[in-house]
């Protein structure tokens, strides 16, 4: 059986560079520079260990909400209370919570950009 590891995910963007400066912003990510393939600008960002490849090729409009399939990208944050501030700060739209689970620990869903929906996770 080959091994596997995580690789990537992959938000497609109404607007790429926005979309970037937006996890910048917010989580300090850093990105490679933007090239174009397919008619369109990739951008691979970095959060920590995670990659979010952010393009801007054609798309169908979604809402947020529940759906089958992959549903959001979570982050663990060593500083909870700093992350509901710095959402706070740059008015970042809170889905929902946050929450406190049965150990304690806390979540909280953002609306990202083009409706990406992210879960933030208090490290324990």
């Amino acid at each position: 059986m080959p091994n596997y590891t995580f690789n990537h995910i992959h938000h497609e963007a109404a607007d790429v560079h926005a979309a970037v400066a937006w996890y910048k912003k917010l989580f300090g990510a850093t990105s490679d520079p933007p090239f174009e393939r397919g008619g369109a600008t990739w951008v691979p960002v970095h959060i920590g260990a995670v990659q979010i490849t952010v393009t801007d090729r054609e798309f169908a409009p979604m809402e947020l909400g529940r759906y089958q399939g992959y549903d959001h990208l979570a982050l663990a944050s060593d500083d909870f209370d700093q992350t509901l501030a710095d959402l706070a700060e740059h008015n970042v739209e809170i889905w929902m919570g946050p929450v406190t689970l049965d150990d304690g620990s806390r979540i909280a869903f953002i609306n990202g950009p083009d409706h990406v929906k992210i879960e933030l996770m208090e490290q324990s």
